[in-house]
């Protein structure tokens, strides 16, 4: 029977500040092949090692090996792809993710083909027709490659272009239920029980952001704002419950946006003893919202202040205030729900003392954890295209470390300094609440 093996190349790391969470990428296309009837398995690498995983392939023997590249799992994903060109040399490689999307051709001499955008139909109908056609390798040409959207070829052979697309919600609607089962699930929540207590497993409600943040990139979901099926959503929470879970991290990047959808998610969740946290605009947000979020099981969310300097905040483009981040605070933090808050210091042409008012900033506010990061060129951003000498060959995979990999006006030796020097402050303070 043809096999797929679809790949997520994270090796865990150990970091202090790692956040696990399994793939779900790579679950929701699983659901989609398994309803074609396609024998397909996730590898999902954080608890294993790359000689525990080319094993595991080697023994499964996929005829497709598709991998997820992402900036920071760019070095693994091209390891393995050449791993699997040796010992699989008859599987069809597939790239995708949001690297192979930004930029497909830079994919094409190592894969055979890269799917980019969302591809939740069009893969699974690609690999549907090719084993239905018996193919191998070489005979990409007898597909009609017009039809799968999101497909790029480049090669001596063919020049296949397709446009990405994004799935609307009535389609969103029809999708199966994201497939768990190869999942180390008690891996998972050893892990987060010995971090907070809980047992927290990913979920997302919506998809596509449409706001355009200088720093932000969104290759794959896209600008346009959509909303899964609730009855959906509560099927996979009640899924994810059956795995032992007790915890929901909401993913979408826009969760609080649509309040309508958002009061209507809160209203079901009201007695479901699941706690949930999520990430927020700090505009749109009042009392009433906090009340509701808090009743339905709401206990952090994660603000994305990013400077204590209003001009800052300009050169971000982030179309907010910093007296909006101050209300938004301070009503969640009244409300009974811990915030955590992110900031970015060193932005392209901010200033010594502009991120000197963003360390004060972030000690003035009722927050209850705080994270500081350097601006991190994201490919598709608009800070990736006007950073000045973008070192490629830096180690894009350091976590939670200040190391610029571009050419920067700022001394990154200060700033890891001034960091440190205000998460001392931040934790003696925190203590004396």
């Amino acid at each position: 029977m043809p096999r797929i093996a679809l790949i997520y190349p994270y090796f865990r790391t150990r970091s202090a500040n790692e956040i696990l969470f399994p793939p779900l990428g790579e679950a929701y296309l699983a659901s989609q092949l398994h309803g074609l009837g396609i024998e397909t398995r996730i590898f999902d690498c954080t608890f294993e090692t790359f000689e525990i995983t080319q094993k595991k392939l080697e023994d499964y023997h996929p005829d497709i090996v598709g991998i997820y590249v992402m900036v920071t799992l760019s070095r693994n994903a091209f390891r393995i792809a050449e791993m699997v060109r040796r010992k699989l040399s008859e599987s069809l490689l597939v790239a995708g993710g949001p690297l192979p999307t930004l930029y497909p051709e830079q994919y094409c001499d190592c894969f055979d083909v890269v799917f980019r955008g969302e591809v939740d139909i069009s893969f699974p109908s690609f690999c549907r027709d090719y084993f239905d056609l018996h193919l191998i390798r070489n005979q990409l040409g007898e597909l009609p490659l017009d039809t799968y959207a999101g497909l790029f070829i480049q090669n001596e052979n063919f020049r296949i272009n397709n446009p990405v697309v994004h799935h609307n919600e009535n389609e969103l609607a029809s999708f199966a239920l994201p497939y768990r089962d190869d999942f180390d699930h008690a891996a998972y929540q050893k892990v987060w029980q010995q971090q907070d207590g809980s047992k927290t497993t990913s979920l997302m409600t919506t998809f596509g952001c449409p706001f355009d943040c200088d720093f932000c990139s969104r290759p794959v979901f896209g600008d346009q704002f959509r909303r899964r099926n609730l009855d959906k959503v509560f099927a996979e929470i009640e899924q994810i419950r059956s795995l032992g879970y007790d915890s929901l991290w909401i993913a979408d990047d826009n969760f609080t946006l649509d309040q309508r959808f958002l009061k209507e998610f809160c209203k079901r969740m009201i007695g479901s003893q699941m706690q949930w946290s999520c990430l927020s605009r700090v505009t749109g947000i009042n009392e009433e919202i906090v009340g509701i979020m808090k009743d339905a099981g709401c206990r952090r969310v994660y603000l994305g202040l990013e400077s204590g300097n209003q001009g800052t905040l300009k050169l971000m483009n982030k179309q907010t205030t910093l007296e909006e981040g101050q209300n938004a605070v301070h009503l969640f933090h009244n409300g009974g729900i811990e915030v955590a808050a992110f900031f970015i210091v060193g932005y392209p042409g901010e200033t010594t003392a502009s991120i000197e008012d963003t360390f004060r900033y972030a000690l003035e506010l009722p927050i209850n954890l705080i994270s500081f990061n350097i601006p991190f060129p994201l490919p598709g951003s608009q800070l990736y295209e006007h950073v000045s000498k973008l070192d490629k060959n830096k180690d894009w995979n350091v976590e939670n470390e200040v190391t610029f990999v571009y050419e920067s006006e700022f001394d990154s030796e200060w700033l890891q300094r001034r960091i440190n020097q205000t998460m001392q402050a931040f934790a003696e303070k925190y203590k004396k609440r």
